[in-house]
Order: C-alpha cells, then structure tokens, then sequence
C-alpha cells in the first residue's frame, strides 16, 4: 500500500490562518488510490521543523512526501526545484530564531535537487486549471530550511521517498477577510488549491511507476 506523508505549517508572521494546513485538512485519501494518507502540523520553526521532519521520515519511510507552505502575495502554485544550505531568515520564526546567513548543515552540500519533477507537476496543475510554476529559489526561512532537512533525511537513508514542496498563495477566503483597506492580495479559491495539491500527488505517484 502506498504510503503518502503530506506536511503543513502552522500560522505565522501575524497570520491567524495558513492555507496549507486548511489545504492539508480537505485532502480525501479516496482521491489517491490505495493508499495510507499521513497528515502533520509542522512548527514555523527551523531548528525543530528540521528534528521533525527527520523523525517523520525515519518513522513512516513515505513513498510520497508532499511538503505545503504559504508564500503570501504568489499568485498561483509555486512548485520549488532546490533547497539550498542556508539559513537567513527575513522575521523571527515562531520560537523566535532569526539566523543572517548561516548554513542549515556546516558539512553538508550547497543544494539539494527535490526528488520530484517540479515541470510535470507545475504542468499537472495547469493541465487542471490551475496556475502554476517551477521556482528555483524558496527563499532562505522555515520552508528552505524543511526542504533541505528532508533530502537530507532522504538521502542519508537511501530512501526511493519522492519529495516536492508547494508554495501556496492565500486562499481567497483570507484575502476577503483582511480588513486593510487597500487592495486585496493576491489568492485563489481554497477548493482550488486543495485540487492543485491533489493533481500534484497524482502526479507525483505516477512518477514512480
């Protein structure tokens, strides 16, 4: 049976929501086949993100590992490509760790590949409607520093884990409750982004047959 790890960060930077954890929620496990579907919480925290995620890998050894994050202001899906050693984070994440240009491993390599194709599953995603692109740079806060814990993780115990990450915009549902007064962000329909990452799984899956 196909086992599948789908991960999703709390709230952070003064948000009281994080579309990937309202994504991660509406994911139907009938959606991907024969399947055990795992669902976690990650903390918007570098230094413990990075011990979780090891520990999830080490204990369900996934086929398919689906990592969600919020880039607020995208306007669309944003599959990443790399990982890169370094931390340099923009605000304090949720423990209150702010690194300036630290490596996430002082012995390890520069950069990781994800063990995913991000073009055929930004493809995916656009093939159902849904706006999408390939970034090579997901920035240098919690997310990277998850990204590269996991190939890390992946890597070091020769695992076959297919591994992509997805940049979420908000959902539009949060856009229409901000009470800013000035233009709305950009954003896209909650049961959007919950059939993109579902096309993305998919897609994912059929890469290793």
């Amino acid at each position: 049976m196909l086992k599948i790890l789908v991960t999703a960060f709390e709230p952070f930077g003064g948000l009281k929501k994080n579309p990937a954890l309202d994504v991660m929620a509406k994911l139907q496990p009938g959606s991907f086949g024969n399947c055990r579907l795992f669902r976690v919480k990650l903390p918007v925290s570098g230094k413990a993100a990075e011990k979780k995620i090891a520990a999830l890998i080490s204990r369900y050894e996934p086929d398919l590992l689906v990592s969600l994050g919020l880039a607020a202001g995208e306007t669309g899906l944003r599959v990443e490509r790399f990982a890169l050693n370094i931390q340099d984070y923009r605000i304090k994440d949720n423990a209150g760790y702010k690194p300036e240009g630290k490596k996430i491993d002082a012995e390890g390599p520069a950069a990781y590949f994800v063990s995913s194709d991000p073009c055929k599953l930004a493809a995916a995603a656009r093939k159902a409607g849904v706006p999408a692109y390939v970034s090579n740079h997901a920035g240098a806060y919690v997310c990277n520093h998850l990204m590269y814990a996991a190939m890390r993780a992946i890597t070091a115990g020769d695992l076959k884990t297919r591994f992509a990450f997805l940049h979420l915009p908000l959902t539009t549902e949060m856009a229409l409750a901000q009470k800013n007064g000035g233009a709305a962000s950009p954003s896209l329909p909650l049961a959007l982004l919950v059939k993109a990452v579902t096309v993305v799984i998919n897609a994912v899956e059929k890469e290793g047959r």
